[in-house]
């Protein structure tokens, strides 16, 4: 999962404009995760997915998502960090990645909604 955050919300990535922004992705695995991670951080997890109401590919919705909470309990300090660009064309430059390297769960019900 990966989420772009601008720190001009009046400006717009999409634009073709150049812009500096941040992106953070976080890897979740149904079997290939990191042990480690305690009852409470699923918890978060569990609620994260939860919150969102993925029925419509065309257009998600999500009312209320406990995204600060998810945010709060990863690991930021294990990451690998680089210079790219957002993924949807015209695909502005000056995005700074942020890529967690622990793998956290998610359960086969949440991932089967973004595959549906």
């Amino acid at each position: 999962m990966h989420t772009v955050h601008n720190p001009n919300p009046a400006g717009n990535p999409m634009d073709g404009e150049m812009f500096i922004a941040s992106a953070m992705g976080i890897m979740f695995s149904v079997k290939d995760y990191d042990q480690s991670v305690t009852a409470e951080q699923i918890a978060i997890i569990d609620g994260f997915f939860g919150s969102l109401e993925l029925t419509s590919f065309t257009n998600p919705k999500v009312k209320q998502s406990t995204y600060g909470d998810l945010m709060n309990m990863v690991n930021k300090e294990n990451r690998w960090v680089y210079q790219g660009s957002v993924t949807t064309p015209p695909c502005a430059q000056k995005v700074y990645w942020n890529l967690l390297m622990t793998v956290y769960p998610i359960k086969q019900a949440h991932l089967d909604l973004f595959t549906a």
